[in-house]
């Protein structure tokens, strides 16, 4: 986060980097004042050379993450509300639904978008065999088919963007990415003059309750066997997938010993406590994993989405027509249990003080109930105690039996103190 007086927090910096695509000041060799580095924890965060700064302030502009703690208004019913016409279904592409997340689903609306020539390319994030995370402008349909895995890791989705954009005279782009880089995109296209006037986006967000730091990619490696920092392998292998080191050893996506890490916030980074969108309502589409009882034994694959625009509803009914999707309509209330209904309640309420309790960033709250306050010190409490059972490797021992009470006790307990 940049504030308005240049000043960057780190903790609640989501690397979405907006705010090294808008500056308009690169020096004599073209090297801009403010670029992304990775800090003393592995995260991408954006440093101003003050040397070269003339405080144009179009970082701070193009910053989505102050306004969003400090001017939201956003309620667990005024959220519900935003959520516009919702479906199930999957890809009718039998391989691609299978070795895909989200049942291929927002790699299959990537691929129709430019089959039909109604973007001229498409931006999104991959993993290469290095384990490096790659952001691309796609032309072909069948090359962004292939970033169809899941990545759990911060993914700076907009740094070096803009001059792709310019040099390729992109005029319609589709993004994939999380809310936190649509809502980055969206500011920068505030800030940014060029995009605003000559770039029209149509946006697909993953739900996301929550990222992860190369804490949890580090713990996997270890329950895998694999080497360090060995690319790991996100879902594929039907529904519910598994998590996989390439020649080596598998474990399914739904473990116990994974799963506590999202209930728990285990390994988290905190710029995760600023979201309040965990749906994606801001993009045209959200899509997610259709994580409710009725579809749980459908192995192949299934997926909940979300056409939250007009342009959206749009791009849903013309695929499911061609039939390269199948769909049939769910509820708003599905959508959100599918996701936990808890959870969502705990990221559309009280934003600030909620970021205020993981990181100070000494602003001045308003009050929150006593119920919340609570709630948020258990996820403290609950976050420190599964990652000390990692750290000290105490977690190997542990019966899964074990663990599933302890998650099944913990989940009871969030949703109790969640009812604020």
């Amino acid at each position: 986060m940049i504030d308005k007086d240049l000043k960057i927090y780190d903790s609640v910096c989501t690397g979405c980097s907006a705010c090294t695509e808008a500056c308009a000041f690169p020096d004599d060799d073209g090297i801009s004042p403010i670029q992304l580095i990775q800090n003393t924890i592995g995260m991408a965060v954006p440093r101003i050379n003050e040397d070269t700064c003339v405080e144009c302030m179009a970082c701070y502009r193009a910053c989505p993450t102050e306004d969003k703690i400090y001017h939201n208004n956003i309620t667990f019913r005024k959220y519900k509300e935003t959520i516009g016409t919702s479906y199930f279904g999957y890809s009718l592409d039998t391989e691609h639904r299978k070795e895909a997340a989200t049942a291929g689903i927002a790699t299959q609306i990537a691929a129709y978008l430019l089959d039909t020539n109604q973007v001229d390319g498409v931006i999104s994030s991959y993993q290469d065999k290095n384990n490096k995370i790659i952001t691309e402008i796609f032309t072909d349909s069948l090359s962004v088919k292939e970033t169809r895995r899941s990545i759990y890791r911060q993914v700076p989705l907009l740094n070096g963007l803009f001059e792709k954009i310019k040099e390729g005279n992109y005029k319609k782009l589709l993004v994939i990415g999380l809310s936190c880089h649509i809502e980055g995109l969206k500011t920068l296209q505030k800030a940014n003059k060029y995009l605003r006037k000559n770039v029209e986006f149509i946006t697909v967000a993953l739900f996301c309750k929550q990222t992860k730091t190369e804490a949890f990619s580090d713990f996997e490696r270890s329950l895998l066997k694999a080497k360090p920092n060995q690319k790991l392998d996100y879902r594929g292998k039907g529904w519910p997938g598994t998590t996989s080191v390439e020649g080596g050893n598998s474990m399914p996506a739904d473990d116990i010993k994974l799963n506590l890490m999202w209930g728990s916030f285990a390994f988290t980074p905190s710029y995760c406590f600023t979201c309040s969108d965990p749906l994606g309502t801001i993009a045209d589409i959200s899509v997610g994993d259709a994580w409710l009882p009725q579809y749980r034994d459908d192995k192949q694959g299934s997926s909940l989405f979300v056409a939250n625009t007009t342009v959206g509803k749009n791009i849903i009914e013309e695929m499911d027509k061609a039939k390269i999707i199948y769909t049939h309509k769910e509820s708003a209330e599905n959508i959100i249990k599918s996701q936990s209904e808890s959870h969502i309640r705990f990221k559309t309420s009280y934003i600030a003080a909620r970021i205020n309790a993981f990181e100070d960033l000494t602003q001045s709250v308003k009050s929150t109930p006593k119920a919340y306050n609570r709630l948020i010190k258990w996820i403290k409490l609950n976050r420190w105690f599964y990652e000390m059972l990692i750290k000290t490797k105490i977690i190997r021992v542990i019966p899964s039996i074990v663990l599933k009470v302890y998650g099944k006790l913990s989940s009871m307990l969030f949703i109790k103190l969640g009812k604020h």
